[in-house]
């Protein structure tokens, strides 16, 4: 049939006339049922408002705005009569055609159309090209799009054609199903009101997602039932996304807003909001349960204190500070924090961080926010953290120190020595444990042991410390203390040892030295008047003996102070007890230990009851404890005065007149002469020289050469390991005979003295 046609369609391929061919569709009977467009030509495609590729080949019924069918009536006789009719027609659209048909073949009519000249200024307007748009007709069967332009099919990526084949039989095709029921409800209410409609819907597009479109659908005509609208769609989907965004954003602040304020009354920080008034009282307008457990009152009890006065949980110390403080941020609208120590209503000292922002108002006051929290154990734990770094630090300093890092499961170390100097030198040494045992720096009787412990501490976890002898620096085996600590993993297995080695090699030569000293005082006690040992840095009295009770409980008491304090007061001689304060009080004794000066002693008299007075000489010697570092002092109170009555009777015995008094040195026989007598005995005399001299007086006898025999030094230490004394009767040259008597010397056995009478 196509190329039977082409001779009536070629004339008005591009003509201007508006040409339509069409062919009528009878229901078997001769009756006109439908017609189908065979050809339309760019002209009458404008007038028609519809796309020639849309309509070809489709059937009126599934078209618009094209007229109806019944005003097409005298087509049909036109079709098989062979005859011509001019007759006017209204597209569904509104718009009024006159239309001249005349017959091409048998059923088959062409038609010219051209718009009625009364309807030709006012028209319906046809669809915009720039936007999207199609005309929609609603009736009782459903909402159809019948007619629409491509910028609708560039926006939902389908045809025009597409989109007229799905939206021929049902709008609701196009939409996205949950929009249909409101988009068919606003064109029902826009149709029954004679308005226009706007409704936002979802479009299907050709991929399958849908996009948010606005549809102004402008009211054309309504008769019979069919009510016909231009829509215009606008693409709103970005606008839609960003709202959905928007809206789920206010529903998400809004979500945290409620948290929030949740927040604001389970969190475990105290919270207030503070209102200061310009006359300068003071009113709350919000506090929370957490400030309330954490200062011990009842709500109603801190407001009432708050109000009253907002610093009285201060500290007295801290007050004044804190509150000009305060002053200085709200002059500088900076927020204040402070940690400061406060008085619950328990009587509870705590340290709390506090937080406050000032906040002015419109009326002249003040909107204070106060955030607190109880930072008492991490201010105690910061603090106990900056002694820990500054004491590691001064450890560290200047200190012949080792630092180890040992890896058991790589047998990997890293050793780091600190000297006196200051230097720091770091190694790293694989096969540590291994390289122990010919380690030439290790002393050899300690190298087996060193590596033991550090097998101990790995596999017992502890803390061990261990005693070893090295030269690390080249100056000779020094005694070091190493201690560990092990550090695990999450299995519970020793991950790392971490171990400090240091010189300890003059501590355990002063633990030594007092060890000894400790030892001798406990041994010479026993042969003093009274003795004592003393902690001069805890005050105490560690130790006290005495020859009899009254010495004890007259010289000694629980603290040294009170001890040094009964001593000075038993000596009779007030300058005496002026000179025992200045040189034994514990101020005196720790500067002198601090100069070098470990030991003095003082000859004095003591007061022992019942009136007697006896000469002691009393010596402290000062030594610091190396286990606990406490300065001690060894007092010791040796009784003088037997010596001191010897030295008065050998005094008297000098000055009386026939008497010759000698000391004898026992290993060299030197002399010296005490007395009148002494300035006539030469400086460099001996025993031996003296006998010499004396027997040179004597004539030749038998008696002599006994005598210098007797005479011998030999022969009168020989007497005196039997005998406590050596008497001898000496023959004088002319006079009576000389008394001679030998005996050595009372607390000094290696001098032997002399007494010679009858000169």
């Amino acid at each position: 049939m196509a190329k039977h046609l082409e001779k009536f369609t070629r004339p008005f391929q591009n003509s201007a006339i508006p040409f339509v061919l069409a062919e009528v569709l009878t229901n078997g009977q001769g009756q006109m049922v439908d017609l189908v467009c065979r050809f339309l030509n760019p002209a009458a495609a404008a007038l028609l408002q519809v796309a020639p590729e849309a309509v070809q080949g489709r059937r009126l019924s599934q078209l618009s705005p094209l007229p109806a069918l019944e005003d097409l009536s005298p087509v049909q006789a036109v079709a098989f009569s062979g005859s011509s009719a001019t007759f006017s027609c209204e597209t569904a659209g509104g718009q009024a055609l006159s239309v001249t048909c005349y017959q091409v073949m048998y059923g088959v009519v062409g038609c010219l159309l051209d718009p009625c000249r009364e309807s030709a200024g006012s028209g319906a307007p046809a669809l915009p090209e720039a936007v999207p748009a199609a005309v929609l007709e609603l009736d009782r069967s459903g909402l159809r799009c019948v007619a629409c332009n491509r910028m609708l099919g560039q926006l939902t990526g389908w045809t025009q054609k597409s989109l007229l084949n799905r939206g021929a039989d049902g709008f609701a095709a196009l939409t996205v199903p949950e929009d249909w029921p409101a988009l068919l409800q606003a064109l029902l209410d826009a149709a029954r009101e004679k308005r226009d409609a706007d409704q936002d819907l979802r479009l299907l597009r050709r991929d399958g997602g849908p996009i948010w479109v606005n549809l102004r659908a402008e009211l054309l005509s309504s008769r019979q039932g069919r009510t016909v609208f231009r829509g215009i769609f606008t693409d709103i989907d970005r606008l839609r996304q960003r709202e959905t965004a928007l809206r789920e954003s206010l529903a998400r602040q809004e979500a945290a807003r409620r948290q929030a304020v949740d927040l604001l009354e389970r969190v475990p920080v105290g919270l207030c909001l503070l209102r200061r008034r310009p006359d300068g009282g003071t009113e709350v307008v919000r506090v929370n349960q957490a400030l309330c457990q954490l200062l011990a009152l009842s709500s109603d009890a801190l407001a009432d204190r708050l109000a009253e006065d907002p610093g009285g949980f201060l500290q007295a110390d801290q007050r004044e500070e804190l509150l000009a403080d305060a002053v200085r941020a709200r002059e500088c609208r900076l927020p204040l924090r402070r940690v400061c120590r406060i008085v619950s209503g328990e009587g509870r000292i705590c340290a709390l961080s506090v937080h406050a922002v000032w906040d002015p108002q419109p009326d002249g006051s003040w909107l204070v926010s106060i955030a607190c929290s109880d930072v008492s154990q991490e201010a105690a734990a910061d603090r106990e953290h900056r002694i820990r770094a500054q004491l590691c630090d001064l450890l560290l300093e200047h200190t012949s120190l080792l630092t180890l890092d040992y890896d058991p499961a790589a047998d990997l170390a890293q050793i780091q020595r600190h000297s006196p100097g200051g230097r720091r030198t770091s190694r790293t040494i694989s096969g540590y444990l291994k390289s122990l045992s010919t380690a030439p720096y290790l002393h050899p009787e300690d190298r087996r042991r060193l590596a033991a412990a550090i097998r101990r501490a790995v596999s017992r976890p502890g803390t061990v410390s261990h005693a070893y002898r090295a030269d690390y620096e080249g100056t000779g085996w020094r005694w070091y203390q190493v201690s560990w600590m092990c550090l695990f993993d999450e299995s519970g297995d020793v991950r790392r040892l971490l171990g400090k080695a240091e010189d300890v090699t003059s501590r355990r030569a002063v633990a030594e030295h007092f060890r000894q000293l400790a030892a001798r005082h406990r041994k010479q006690a026993k042969a003093c008047l009274a003795s004592a040992r003393l902690d001069l840095t805890a005050d105490q009295t560690l130790d006290a003996k005495a020859a009899s009770r009254h010495l004890l409980r007259s010289l000694f008491d629980r603290t040294a102070a009170a001890c040094l304090q009964r001593m000075a007061a038993a000596l009779p001689d007030p300058e005496e007890r002026a000179r025992f304060d200045a040189r034994f009080s514990p101020s005196a004794l720790g500067e002198a230990f601090a100069q070098g000066c470990f030991q003095c002693s003082l000859a004095h008299r003591l007061s022992t009851g019942k009136g007697g007075i006896r000469w002691v000489l009393t010596t402290v010697e000062v030594a610091e404890n190396p286990d606990s570092l406490h300065l001690e002092a060894f007092f010791q109170l040796q009784d003088q005065s037997p010596l001191r009555l010897r030295e008065a009777l050998l005094e008297a015995l000098i000055q009386q007149e026939g008497r010759l008094i000698l000391t004898v040195d026992a290993a060299t026989g030197g002399c010296r002469a005490h007395g009148p007598a002494a300035e006539h005995l030469p400086e460099d005399a001996t025993c031996r020289s003296l006998s010499v001299w004396y027997l040179r007086q004597l004539p030749p006898t038998p008696e002599r050469a006994a005598l210098r025999k007797a005479l011998t030094l030999k022969q009168v230490l020989a007497r005196l390991e039997t005998a406590p004394a050596v008497e001898l009767e000496l023959p004088a040259p002319g006079g009576r005979p000389l008394q001679l008597r030998c005996s050595r010397l009372e607390g000094m056995s290696d001098v032997l003295l002399v007494l010679l009478n009858g000169l």
